[in-house]
């Protein structure tokens, strides 16, 4: 299921901007709750996140699999999200309960926002 982009802010078209495109794929079911329930500690502090233009989600909850696309203002803007709590501790906390998680970064320009998961994975 897709999760439809959330804007933020309407970024000049000539800008350019810092995308991260997400991967997670728990071990087990059983932690499929968690990362569901800890996705929405997270999105409460992406609202509130300085810099971010917007994001999307996808679950594939009977695969196990979950993938996140987001643009930000700057580099730094996302690195600060990245180091902050709640999604630094989750992070860590979930670290070992993933069989394969991977976020790449890449740029992007302001025409292009909203983006799509499918072509930010084509990207990376």
């Amino acid at each position: 299921m897709d999760f439809a982009w959330k804007s933020f802010v309407e970024p000049d078209p000539q800008s350019e901007l810092q995308g991260v495109v997400g991967y997670l794929h728990p071990l087990r079911y059983r932690t499929v709750p968690r990362v569901l329930w800890r996705t929405r500690e997270i999105e409460a502090q992406l609202a509130e996140s300085s810099g971010l233009i917007g994001y999307a989600l996808r679950a594939k909850l009977p695969q196990k699999q979950f993938w996140a696309v987001a643009a930000w203002e700057s580099d730094e803007s996302l690195q600060t999200f990245v180091e902050s709590n709640p999604h630094a501790e989750v992070r860590t906390a979930l670290k070992r309960e993933m069989e394969e998680s991977w976020f790449q970064r890449f740029e992007v320009s302001g025409e292009e926002v909203p983006l799509d998961i499918d072509e930010a994975l084509e990207r990376v």
